[in-house]
């Protein structure tokens, strides 16, 4: 089982580095994975601070079985 967060779920405008809407899907075996994967791409592409939106990336975390 594969937890997920959808950049463009929290950030619905945001652009990647190329200008194109951002695609980037955080994976993570729970919950604590995915937060920081997309702490990390918020920070670096984005330049967000990650601490604001801990409960967005929670929020709008999936699981995919597969």
């Amino acid at each position: 089982m594969v937890r997920f967060a959808r950049c463009n779920s929290l950030l619905s405008l945001a652009l990647d580095a190329s200008g194109k809407g951002c695609r980037y899907v955080a994976k993570g075996d729970d919950d604590d994975a995915v937060v920081k994967d997309m702490s990390e791409h918020l920070t670096s592409v984005h330049q967000v601070d990650p601490g604001i939106m801990k409960f967005n990336i929670l929020a709008s975390t999936r699981t995919h079985n597969s």
